[in-house]
Formats: C-alpha cells, sequence, structure tokens
C-alpha cells in the first residue's frame, strides 16, 4: 500500500527495518503541539520552562523574581503580538529545520486601526518627497497589507535607489511620523530603502536601521520604561549603564520556550525584543525545528534579568497560554524563564540529547474484526517494546536532504569543483514549490539564455544572466539565503559561478557536502543490516572504543577529536567483547578509517558510481579554503532511553492529547481519556470499520530520548513500519480509516 512513499525513501538509502514487529498507521502533528522536544544538557538536566519572570514596570508590576502565571504576564505590557503560520514561503538550502518560519505580526502599538488610515493624507505627504509613481506604489502596498484577509507573501515594498542622502533621510522621517507610524517601517538594505507594513516588524533583520527601533541610533541604543537600552559597560557591549558586579557570573542561563518557531528565527527575535547586542547574541547547543514545541537551553553575556523578560511582555498574546489551545495550525509564541546566572556559556554542540513526546493520532491496524482496547493495547505495547528493546538505525532523516531532496546532489558537484552545475541544482525548477512568484522566478531564470548563443557569445550570456538576476532579486523568498546570496553575486557578476556559490554562508556551503555524507551512510547502513544482521557484530565491522565528552577533550556531537575505532577480527567476534550498540559507519572523510568485508567494498561501489574518489575529500580544502572533510564516525543503531506511552481514547480528531510546558502552568488539563480509563459503553471503547466516524478514535502518546543527531522521525518510521515522506503523512486522516487515500 505505501510502496511508493517507500521508494522516495529507499533512493536515500533509507530501506530497513531493526525489528519485525506490526506496524500501524498514525497521523504525526496534526497539531504543532503534537511534537514536543525537551533538551537534555551535558549533565542529563532537561530544559523544562516552570517559571516565567516578568519586567519591574513602575509600580503596577510583580518584583523580577516573582513568579507569574502566564495568565498574569499577558495582563502586564502595552505591546501585543499575534503570529500567524505562512504556508507560501519555500527554503530549499536548509539542513536540520525544513519548515517554513512563522511569520511574527506586531498590532498597531499606538492602538489605531492600520486599515482605518488616512491614505489620502499619506500619499499627499509621500508626493512631497518622492515621485508620484513610488509614492502610489507604497500606499497601494500599505493599504492591501492593512486589510485583515491579506494572504499575500510580499511584506515590504523596495523603493529604487535613492542617490540623494538628504532625499533618503526625509523618506526615514517620514516613516517615522504620526502619518505613517501606526502602519509602517523603513530600513536599508544595500542602499535601497524598504517600506514595511507594521505588521510584519517581527521579520525585519534585528541588524538593518529603522527609525522605530532606536530612535536613530544604528546599535538600536535607547532607554525604556527604566530599563537601559544602550551605553557600553566595562568590557562588554551587552552590559548597560556600568561595569559588571564582579560577584556575578557573566553569563544569564535561561530556558527558551518556542512554540511554531524554528531557533534560528527565535534567536533573531530575542535579539530585537531583548535589545541585545546583534553581534553577540545568545547562544544555544543545537537548531529546532520550527514545527512543534520545543524547550532548549540558552545563555548571553552580562545582561541583566530584566532587559532579557522584555521578550516575554512583547511576545504575549492576551488569554493564551499555548500548546493545545489553538486551531491544529497553531500560532508562534515565544517565551523565556528559569533565568539563572552561571559562570557556563551554553556552547554550540555542548547537548547530551533531546526529549521527544509526541502524539500519534487516529491509530489504525487495518484490523478487519472489532478493534477492541485491548487489541489495542497489546499491538501498540508490543511496537514500544520493540523500539526500547531493540532499538532503530540510525538513518540519516529526509530533512538531511532538503524539501527538494537534492542538497546531496550539490554535494556532488562541488566535490568534483563543478560550480556551475552546483549553482544550477540550487536554482533550477522546482517540483514542489508551493509559492506562484517563486516558481516563475525559477522559471525565468531556467529560460535566461533563450535565443542566446552561450557558447561563442559570453558577453551577450553576460548581459542575459546580470539582467535576470536582477529581475528576479526581489522576488526569492524570505528563507531561500543561498538562492538569494548566489543571484545577489550574478547581478553584479555574472557567469561567475564559484564566486556566486562562494557567496553562500559557510555552514549552509558545508550543509551540501554533509548531505553527500549522509547519503553514503545511509546507504552503506541499509547494506550492512541486509547482509549482517542487526543483531550480532561481524568480521570486519568498525567499533567505537573511545568517545571523549566535551568535557574530557572530545569534540562535542561531531568531529573526530576525542574518538578512536578499530577494525573487528575473528577472535574479538568470538570473544564476545562487543555488540552490534558499539558497530560504527564512517561518515566519508579524508581521515576516517574504512570498515573491511562487504560494507567497506560498497563504500567503493557507491563513489565510483557517483565518479568520485575517496581523495576528494581530501582535496575540498584546494575548492573551498573555509571547508574540510576529514569525516566522523556514527552508531549503526541506535536505542533510545527512557520509553513510556499512553493510549488515549478520544473525539474530537483535534483535541489536545498532552500538555506543554506553558499548559502546565497553567494548569490545563487534558480531557482525552488514557486507554485504561475508558470503562464505557461498547460502541465508545471499540472501533467499527463500517461506521468509524461515530466511534472513539485511539492516539498514542511515546516518549523517548535519542543521543545528539538522531532523528525523531527515523525512530518513528521504526515504530510505525510506515515512511517518513510527508507526501505519505499529508494523505493521512485523522479519523475514518486513517490511510483510506493510500489506497487510491
Amino acid at each position: 500500500m505505501t510502496e511508493r512513499y517507500d521508494e522516495v525513501e529507499r533512493r536515500f538509502g533509507i530501506a530497513a527495518y531493526a525489528s519485525p514487529h506490526e506496524g500501524f498507521a498514525a497521523v504525526v502533528k496534526a497539531r504543532y503541539s503534537d511534537f514536543i522536544v525537551h533538551e537534555v544538557d551535558m549533565n542529563g538536566n532537561i530544559a523544562r520552562l516552570e517559571n516565567l519572570q516578568t519586567q519591574p514596570n513602575n509600580n503596577s508590576s510583580p518584583k523580577c523574581n516573582e513568579q507569574i502565571s502566564p495568565s498574569e504576564i499577558d495582563t502586564i505590557g502595552a505591546k501585543k503580538r499575534k503570529h500567524e503560520e505562512t504556508i507560501d514561503l519555500k527554503f530549499t538550502c536548509e539542513s536540520e529545520n525544513n519548515d517554513d518560519k512563522a511569520t511574527l505580526n506586531d498590532n498597531n502599538p499606538t492602538n489605531e486601526d492600520p486599515s482605518a488610515a488616512d491614505w489620502e493624507n499619506c500619499l499627499n505627504e509621500l508626493k512631497k518627497v518622492l515621485e508620484e509613481d513610488p509614492s502610489n506604489d507604497i500606499v497601494a502596498f500599505l493599504k492591501e497589507s492593512s486589510a485583515s484577509s491579506y494572504e499575500g507573501d510580499k511584506k515590504f515594498h523596495m523603493l529604487a535607489a535613492i542617490p540623494d542622502k538628504q532625499k533618503r533621510r526625509s523618506v526615514h522621517q517620514l516613516m517615522k511620523s504620526t502619518i505613517f507610524s501606526s502602519v509602517a517601517l523603513a530600513d536599508t538594505r544595500e542602499g535601497r530603502i524598504r517600506v514595511w507594513h507594521k505588521k510584519f516588524e517581527g521579520d525585519m533583520p534585528p541588524d538593518t536601521f529603522t527609525g522605530a527601533r532606536g530612535g536613530g541610533d544604528k546599535s538600536g541604543s535607547s532607554s525604556k520604561n527604566g530599563v537601559d537600552r544602550g551605553g557600553k559597560g566595562r568590557n562588554n557591549k551587552n552590559n548597560k549603564g556600568g561595569s559588571w558586579p564582579a560577584d556575578r557570573p557573566d553569563f544569564l542561563r535561561f530556558v527558551l520556550y518556542k512554540e511554531n518557531i524554528d531557533t534560528s528565527t527565535a534567536a533573531k527575535d530575542v535579539v530585537r525584543m531583548a535589545r541585545l547586542n546583534p553581534k553577540r547574541g545568545i547562544s544555544f547547543a543545537g537548531m529546532k525545528d520550527k514545527r512543534g514545541v520545543t524547550s532548549q537551553f540558552c545563555s548571553t553575556y552580562r545582561i541583566e534579568k530584566e532587559q532579557l523578560l522584555a521578550v516575554n511582555k512583547t511576545h504575549e498574546m492576551p488569554g493564551f497560554s499555548g500548546g493545545g489551545n489553538t486551531s491544529s495550525k497553531g500560532a508562534g509564541v515565544l517565551r523565556v524563564g528559569n533565568l539563572s546566572y552561571s559562570s557556563d556559556e551554553v556552547r554550540l554542540g555542548s547537548l547530551g540529547g533531546n526529549r521527544f513526546d509526541i502524539v500519534l493520532r487516529n491509530v489504525d491496524f487495518g484490523y478487519k474484526g472489532t478493534l477492541t482496547k485491548e487489541i489495542v493495547r497489546e499491538k501498540l505495547g508490543t511496537a514500544a517494546k520493540a523500539l526500547q528493546d531493540v532499538g532503530f538505525i540510525n538513518y540519516f532523516g529526509m530533512q538531511r536532504f532538503g524539501k527538494s531532496n537534492d542538497t546531496h546532489e550539490v554535494g556532488i558537484a562541488i566535490l568534483k569543483g563543478d560550480f556551475k552545475s552546483a549553482v544550477e541544482i540550487i536554482m533550477r525548477e522546482k517540483n514542489d514549490e508551493n509559492s506562484q512568484r517563486v516558481a516563475e522566478a525559477r522559471k525565468t531564470w531556467a529560460n535566461r539564455f533563450v535565443g542566446i548563443d552561450v557558447k561563442n557569445n559570453e558577453n551577450a550570456a553576460k548581459d542575459a544572466e546580470m539582467k535576470c538576476a536582477k529581475s528576479i532579486q526581489t522576488d526569492m523568498g524570505r528563507f531561500m539565503v543561498c538562492e538569494k546570496s548566489i543571484v545577489s553575486t550574478l547581478a553584479r557578476k555574472p557567469r561567475d559561478y564559484k564566486r556566486a556559490f562562494s557567496s553562500i554562508a559557510k555552514n549552509m556551503r558545508s550543509m551540501f557536502l554533509h548531505a553527500y555524507q549522509s547519503y553514503l551512510w545511509n546507504k552503506v547502513a541499509s547494506h550492512r543490516i541486509k547482509t549482517g544482521g542487526s543483531s550480532d557484530v561481524q568480521v570486519g565491522d568498525l567499533v567505537l572504543i573511545e568517545d571523549k565528552s566535551l568535557k574530557e577533550g572530545g569534540g562535542g556531537t561531531s568531529g573526530l577529536k576525542g574518538k578512536a575505532v578499530k577494525v573487528l577480527d575473528a577472535e574479538d567476534v568470538k570473544g564476545g567483547k562487543y555488540s552490534i550498540s558499539d558497530v560504527v559507519l564512517p561518515l566519508v572523510g579524508s581521515k576516517i578509517i574504512y570498515p573491511k568485508g562487504s560494507s567497506g567494498e560498497h563504500y567503493d561501489e557507491l563513489l565510483k558510481k557517483d565518479d568520485i574518489s575517496k581523495a576528494d575529500f581530501s582535496k575540498i580544502g584546494n575548492i573551498d579554503k573555509e571547508i574540510s572533510l576529514s569525516g566522523d564516525y556514527r552508531k549503526l543503531m541506535c536505542k533510545p532511553s527512557d520509553v513510556t506511552f499512553e493510549i488515549k481514547a478520544y473525539q474530537d480528531p483535534y483535541q489536545p492529547l498532552m500538555q506543554t510546558d506553558l499548559m502546565q502552568m497553567a494548569g490545563t488539563e487534558i480531557t482525552a481519556a488514557t486507554i485504561t480509563e475508558v470503562d464505557q459503553a461498547k460502541e465508545e471503547s471499540k472501533r467499527d470499520p463500517e461506521n468509524i466516524n461515530s466511534t472513539t478514535l485511539f492516539g498514542m502518546v511515546i516518549g523517548f530520548t535519542l543521543p545528539p543527531s538522531s532523528y525523531a522521525t527515523i525512530a518513528l518510521r521504526e515504530l510505525t513500519k510506515r515512511p517518513t515522506a510527508s507526501d505519505y503523512q499529508s494523505k493521512l486522516e485523522v479519523s475514518g480509516k486513517c490511510e483510506r487515500n493510500i489506497e487510491k
């Protein structure tokens, strides 16, 4: 039934299972709050939001260290923020996080209704500064964006370059005036003014100049409500208004709680709302996905608690406690709490793991008879026990290969030094593009040389590419950072594809190469399981004999530092010292050791098929001086710890089935009953396949802890024996027969 969806995974080496238990269909992430992640630090501490503190505000606010409830937080402060999920933005060049970012929308802080602005007066004032056409364009954009029904993806209107410095200053001053301040903001990017609608202030980069944030000071410094926003303390740019107390540790450690926002965006929001130094910002151990509810440890350098707590005021939503209290699409929510000073900074990679609690809705075994609660308990219990006892093959998830499943192809091109192909793969038309504007831009790019003899007329080709790049610059979605970097470079230096690719941020360029390493690893892992099974070691296997922690001098979550391996011989296998949990496979690089036998040979076969040699990984520094590929080792099997599960019986397909941190703090109860509590009439404790809509739905709440870089989606794949492909999940039903659309 799911063969064609399985095929997508098989192309990337995700082809085997570790245990033979019976699987089941279930809907994952029907609500964003069905996927809760709590970070675990190196000492085993779990990041849970347990208290919120509020910023002092004259005599009306609680003291800084006084704990208050979310509902109390929502009554403090003047600035309210709403967050609505956007569904039309694409980002083809992401690594772990592939969801579109939540758009952060500001209500008007002056309590005026933007839609009631005096547009005629706005237009007249603009014409005093600008020509008629740009003035009309600005007002048309602001007016359209003010409509409550506005669903477009345009958040700002970019003006043509204005050489006259005084004229540019006049535009900024006008945007700060009472005429426009209720509906508009302006900033400058690459010498061009962008006029933003006020509701999209949350999307403005924190490091751009805007008159609404900092009173004209590009550092964003100001003083407001008794909290210093500017000035320099001794030896630090974040501490405001004096030297840092000698007896206070340097780092303010806190829990960052977010719903439906990715970590990168949340970090930028915290910097902006707390007025932190953008260059220093906040530090965190690892990235967390957007579509879910996550809590993680963060730190910032020499900041007063009151300054950071401005985030809770700015991001508050009256009457909203988060999690299960919104629609299935949900809202973007951001909170900081559990504040304490520490001598240790939270560093990237200083991660012990992640605790996952996940809801699987509308569990369906394809059972022909009457499905009783006893059958549900038995089958789900067997699956959970297999996950706990056997674990799963530690595949890299499909997220690793981008939304269009082509990031590894870019990696292959770069290893060959073929920058032209790398750029074309990134920029080419995508079958899964859901933004018409972006799709048209990609099509325009693909046709940029139509009618031109590229081989014999290089000047014409350069001219065509430059014009095309300039014409589509503003059509690339906000999160298409790779595409935007490429287009921006080629608009200035057409046909220089090496320069264009090099303009992409280093971490993103590395991501393409890591995707190819992951592709090879998955392929070899499936081969190893097929030839040697998932329970015993065999001659030629690599085992990890040393793996130092970060504190012990190791490299943290990645890299070869502190790691040592050996190749097993017959005596090792016979001695029984090593188990399948010790077996590792290398991520191909210049300094790794390969397994012997069939697995080692399979690496050679795969590389040869892609016309890549092992030596190419050593030469990458000659191609890109900022990148090295020494390699790494990854466990073949992953066994989750602290596996727990509950079976829920419920009626509403979208009702909350577990509590978020904010819901627990607010005392919001879950009304769904666990299966052991179900003691109702016969029609409520069984499901009749012929009349499924009138019966109780069954769900599973599964919890487990995984080490860094292991994928919860792959664990769920093992548990359910179903594909992780988004195409498959999108066709499942939250009520009735779960897979009824798959059969069609």
